[in-house]
């Protein structure tokens, strides 16, 4: 059990330490699981439109590198293309999400202060706007982690919530993206890229993604396609 007093605070992404070995049996776990797991073409037929709500490039590449690489998309969080939008928490107009759309929110208890009350802000407007679509234009709400995987406990004993800040990190809501690469390399470095880093020799948010996410591709928050699964499974 992790506490508020336990979490490093950060100001940015943290890429010179590895993920913690554990991780990579976690995901391994995981994407054995069907309950657990969602292909990259299930995600691509699933999903009308994908918005990820990322502060830099460098956020982007090290979290969504596979999702990224199956669309064609560069991490240009300021392009649009046909399935994935990538925006910073500041831009996000909740009106304008396209009806269906899968946001992927920075998670609210990441470490990362200053991230975690932009995030906690815009997931409030986009639950606001829920409310008043109708039930097929609803946004799917789905968190990820940047440095959660630092410090977060993975879960144990069969997989109960992990109970840490409000109980905010449950993994009765977790799911994995699978189809992707090798996972061995999750831990990695970034290349020398230190935490205030914006992307490719200082392009900011245009460079093509790499293959592989630095972060284990671990999201919280079921689409309706899993929600679906495990009733009926």
């Amino acid at each position: 059990m992790r506490h508020d007093a336990e979490r490093p605070q950060t100001t940015g992404l943290i890429t010179d330490a590895p993920v913690p070995e554990h991780w990579i049996q976690v995901l391994a776990t995981m994407r054995a699981n069907p309950f657990t797991r969602l292909g990259l073409a299930e995600v691509q037929a699933e999903a009308p439109h994908i918005l990820i709500v990322s502060p830099t490039a460098e956020v982007a590449r090290t979290c969504f590198a596979e999702l990224l690489g199956s669309a064609g998309s560069d991490t240009d969080t300021r392009a649009t293309d046909d399935f994935i939008t990538a925006m910073s928490a500041k831009e996000v107009v909740p009106a304008d999400a396209p009806a269906g759309t899968w946001i992927f929110l920075p998670h609210r208890q990441d470490g990362w202060t200053e991230l975690e009350t932009a995030s906690a802000r815009v997931r409030a407007a986009l639950v606001k706007e829920n409310t008043a679509r109708e039930q097929r234009e609803k946004l799917t709400l789905i968190e990820y982690g940047i440095n959660l995987w630092l410090w977060a406990e993975p879960p144990y004993g069969g997989g109960d919530p992990v109970c840490h800040a409000g109980e905010l990190i449950s993994w009765e809501s977790a799911w994995t993206l699978s189809g992707a690469s090798d996972t061995g390399s999750a831990g990695a470095g970034s290349g020398g890229t230190g935490p205030n880093s914006t992307g490719t020799a200082g392009t900011g948010l245009s460079a093509r993604a790499p293959e592989v996410s630095l972060r284990p591709p671990i999201y919280f928050g079921l689409p309706a396609v899993l929600r679906e699964r495990r009733r009926d499974g």
